[in-house]
């Protein structure tokens, strides 16, 4: 129960989860509870990246949260939501110490619906949803477009590409295409919209769910299964992903003194992709001339497609191969619980095996683009032509055993638990890649042109030993208090690093059970108030990488051009980075101060809390002289420190007999600072800055801009007549950067935070608060539900090519830049085009 806990815990259950249409459970916690943080990597789907931040960053080599699936470490975007019956997260070190070295960053307990005495029930449900692309940037018809690059190249060399008559021709929609008079190529004169060829603002996702429970009360069984497909953005080609979930719970109680437990659970996902890469094609479609035409105006060595200005991405969506991940998982428990042998005494073994599968093919096929001489190549991709082939098998096997006493003595309780646990993990993986396919239609590594074929395989092994216990101990449910310990040690390390202790405690006291509350009238309104604190330090092996302290050698191959020994490839092997022999764990000291309270008949619950976190023993590259020639290793020489507030406010109550409703609000305030990280302070001009010491991580610099834009020559000379600008090619409608240290030159001083010259730090990348907000109503057999999430006072840097868009002469713009500055226009958004980046 929450009320009996002193730790800082978060819960949801399985039914707020269902209730939102995302394909796992990882997207649907986004926004749920303060201080977790959905980190999304990319939308492809099957490619998320999905990722959990607890308390923002627990290390510099960044640590994702632990999750447990009944107990069994596995990836909660495999998760299907509709199995899940309750989530904890564990966010400080109280809660968090009794799972050891990979908790560090906090610990997401998922626990799964279980079979139930009765008659068999079955259950389903599914849903059918579309994502749509709200905002996306508009491209410009052909003629507003060639507008923009006339004036972009006026203004970077004082001649335009088209001259007004050709301008005009792109306005005629009979005319697209004629010879070019001056070379032998063709001149296109269309208008062709490469996002709405390309891209779908449309795409479709649906879910499958259907689970079957029965049983009796001591055998009882849950069945279930579920599948979901989503489609990505492009609209040609492979883009996609699926995946199915199998899950069978057993419980079975054998007499009064012994029960046995039994999770199997299969997963499997596959993900198809174009072999170019999504990324890749969407940016092809945005840099893609308006002008060219889809097709050519005759066929070239077959091509049908047009690729004389660009590369047709289009073509690639249809022809350029496909990338096909597949990944299974097969999980396997087993628990057994004794207890009551002895009154209050409770033995627990418990043993699970994770094995995984993972397969990828890509088959990237050549494609060319020809101008109009048969055979004279524009543009190609994929050349030459090549397949890759990933195979890996994985396991991980963990044992653990221990056992629980409970005594109640009067108005006192007490708990304690100890035992230990045996993990180890094993990974085989084979990969292989060949070029030069003897044809484009078939692909196998035998194929291949033997000189570019390579092959290589690895294995990863690691195994991890622990002791753990727990004290607690709580008065007329009052006062409660626990301690807990870990003592980790890990095959990473050497062997006299490998073992370390990681004690935590923690402490509450439950004020609404006293006298002075509890049997006042003037508080009959107050149900609960509870104030919480807790200590602890947590060990962290997830960025130890695999046996730092040992030298290890890496072999490579001589490439194609650079043979040796009668034309065979040689070959070598080197060490690529000093071993590390004192490495050790890293240590995560973490304080909390929470307060719960509960109103009204607990219709109105209010929780805040206060954590700062330090990562005292962070590993962190050393400043050594180059003349060593090697790379570096990491060393236990960091320190970070992390610290906020959360506030969670939910509100739920029943009007009539059949109306529940419940608003709910939390926010969180997360903050950091890099205390020390190998004397880092290089700045390296305007942009992000990872890793500063004395700032948070992920920094955002950039040089300070007058209000509005040069307006005339005479402004651009005056300010040239007492500042060197930053580029020398300034003129009217480029933007006026301050000349903030009064040196006379825009630059960045010598490129630290004690001398950053006229750069400022503005911010940082990460979000400070992060924010959730949630309303929903039950009506005899109807649900509703509304959910907005959000973050605030991020900071991040707009790319040039949005910003400038001929900053790069493949770069094209967008309606938003027919904003940009003119003579006629000198209020605009945008400031002038100009080809290349020669100017502010």
């Amino acid at each position: 129960r929450k009320s009996k806990l002193s730790g800082a815990v978060g819960q949801v259950s399985g039914k707020e989860l269902i209730n939102r249409p995302v394909p796992n459970v990882t997207g649907a916690l986004q926004g749920v509870m303060p201080g977790v943080t959905i980190v999304r990597g990319s939308g492809k789907p099957g490619g998320e990246g999905l990722g959990v931040r607890i308390r923002g960053f627990t290390s510099a080599n960044d640590a994702n949260a632990l999750v447990l699936v009944d107990g069994v470490e596995q990836d909660m975007n495999l998760i299907d939501a509709n199995d899940v019956e309750s989530i904890s997260v564990l966010k400080d070190a109280s809660a968090s110490a009794i799972y050891g070295a990979r908790a560090a960053a906090g610990v997401i307990l998922i626990t799964t619906k279980k079979g139930a005495a009765g008659k068999t029930r079955i259950g389903f449900n599914s849903y059918y949803g579309v994502n749509i692309t709200a905002r996306q940037p508009q491209r410009l018809n052909s003629w507003d477009e060639q507008i923009l690059i006339n004036e972009s190249r006026v203004n970077a060399t004082g001649s335009p590409e088209f001259n007004a008559e050709q301008v005009e021709w792109l306005m005629n929609p009979n005319f697209s295409v004629r010879p070019n008079p001056t070379q032998d190529r063709w001149e296109y004169f269309g208008n062709n919209d490469w996002i709405k060829e390309g891209m779908d603002k449309i795409n479709h996702m649906q879910n499958y769910s259907m689970n079957v429970s029965g049983g009796e009360q001591k055998l009882n069984y849950l069945l279930s299964g579920s599948y979901y497909k989503r489609d990505g953005v492009l609209r040609y080609g492979p883009d996609d992903n699926f995946r199915t979930n199998l899950k069978l719970n057993i419980n079975a109680e054998l007499n009064k003194y012994v029960s046995v437990t039994m999770t199997t659970n299969y997963i499997g996902s596959v993900t198809r992709e174009n072999s170019f890469g999504t990324d890749q094609i969407i940016n092809r479609l945005y840099r893609s001339r308006a002008r060219q035409t889809l097709y050519a105006p005759e066929m070239v060595n077959g091509q049908i497609y047009n690729g004389d200005l660009q590369i047709n991405a289009v073509d690639i969506e249809k022809n350029a191969g496909m990338e096909k991940r597949d990944y299974e998982t097969f999980t396997g428990r087993l628990g057994i619980q004794v207890k009551n042998v002895v009154k209050g005494l409770t033995f627990d073994v418990i043993g699970w095996r994770n094995q995984n599968t993972y397969n990828m093919e890509n088959n990237s096929r050549s494609l060319f683009w020809y101008g109009r001489t048969a055979g004279t190549v524009r543009f190609s991709v994929n050349d030459p032509n090549s397949i890759t082939l990933t195979k890996n098998k994985a396991y991980q096997n963990n044992l653990q055993g221990f056992f629980t006493y409970s005594l109640k003595k009067g108005d006192h309780d007490f708990k304690i638990m100890q035992g230990g646990s045996y993990e180890e993990y094993r990974k085989d993986e084979f990969t292989a890649n060949a070029k030069k396919m003897i044809t484009n239609d078939f692909f196998a590594i035998g194929l291949g042109d033997p000189l570019l074929t390579t092959s290589n395989d690895k294995v990863e092994t690691w195994a991890l030993g622990s002791l753990f216990g727990r004290f607690n101990y709580n008065f007329r449910s009052k006062y409660f208090f626990e301690a807990s310990y870990r003592y980790d040690g890990s095959s990473r390390l050497a062997p006299q690093n490998r073992w370390d202790l990681f004690p935590s405690m923690s402490a509450a006291w439950r004020i609404s059970e006293e006298g002075f509350i509890k049997e006042s009238p003037a508080f009959a309104w107050v149900d609960n108030l509870k104030l919480r604190a807790s200590w602890g330090n947590l060990g962290n092996g997830s960025p130890l990488g695999l046996y730092p302290y040992i030298p290890l050698l890496t072999s490579g191959l001589s490439t194609s051009n650079n043979l040796v020994f009668n034309g065979q490839r040689t070959q070598y092997f080197y060490q690529g980075v000093l071993a590390s022999p004192d490495v050790t764990w890293e240590t995560v000291r973490q304080t909390n101060i929470g307060l719960d309270i509960g109103l009204l008949k607990n219709r109105l619950s209010i929780t805040a809390e206060y954590y700062v976190k330090r990562n005292i023993d962070m590993l962190a590259p050393l400043n050594l002289p180059n003349i060593i020639g090697i790379a570096t290793p990491s060393f236990n020489v960091g320190e970070l420190k992390s610290w906020g507030t959360e506030l969670e406010v939910k509100w739920r109550d029943r009007v009539g007999k059949d109306f529940e409703y419940r608003v709910g609000f939390n926010i969180a305030d997360n903050q950091n600072e890099l205390v020390k990280y190998n004397a880092a302070n290089t700045i390296n001009g305007p942009g992000v800055v990872g890793f500063l010491e004395g700032y948070p991580m992920n920094t955002v610099w950039g040089y300070r801009t007058a209000p509005g834009y040069f307006n005339s020559v005479d402004e651009v000379n005056a300010y040239k007549s007492k500042v060197t600008p930053l580029f020398p090619g300034i003129g009217p409608g480029d933007i006026q950067y301050l000349d903030l240290n009064g040196n006379g030159r825009i630059d960045a001083g010598e490129n630290n935070p004690k001398n950053p010259g006229d750069l400022v730090f503005l911010g940082t990348t990460n979000a400070r608060y992060t924010y959730g907000f949630d309303f929903g109503f039950t009506w005899k057999r109807f649900d509703f539900s509304a959910f907005f999430q959000g973050a605030l006072k991020r900071t991040f840097l707009v790319d040039q090519g949005t910003l400038s868009p001929m900053f790069g002469t493949a770069d094209m713009p967008w309606t938003i830049h027919m904003d940009r500055w003119t003579p006629e226009n000198q209020n605009a958004y945008f400031p002038r085009m100009y080809q290349t980046s020669a100017h502010n």
